[in-house]
């Protein structure tokens, strides 16, 4: 049997020893990847113990949100002469607004 074959021999860890294994690694201070090396565990493996026993953990009933204070609504009508209207009804059409104004103005008829 070759060398890759008993490093990797596979063994069977009951749910206790998982447990213990976890919490060694959590103490280790040691990447996934090292601890399980160390270890002789199949890195898979590790990974699918530590994700499985994330989604056991209950996730909090109620977190408390704090939104920003909504903005009233501003509405701005532009003219520009008879033949163009623009009506801004938020802050983030005010830099389109100002490059169309900043066109306008350039454009020189003939």
């Amino acid at each position: 049997m070759s060398l890759s074959k008993l490093r990797f021999k596979r063994r069977r860890t009951d749910a206790a020893q998982r447990e213990q294994l976890l919490a060694a690694f959590e103490r280790s201070g040691l990447s996934a990847a090292e601890f399980a090396r160390q270890q002789g565990l199949n890195y898979t493996t590790f990974c699918g113990w530590r994700q499985r026993r994330g989604h056991a953990a209950t996730p909090p009933a109620f977190v408390q949100v704090e939104l920003a204070t909504p903005v009233a609504p501003v509405e701005l009508l532009i003219e520009v002469g008879v033949a163009a209207r623009m009506r801004l009804q938020s802050e983030d059409q005010i830099a389109l607004a100002a490059k169309l104004l900043q066109h306008l103005h350039a454009v020189r008829p003939c």
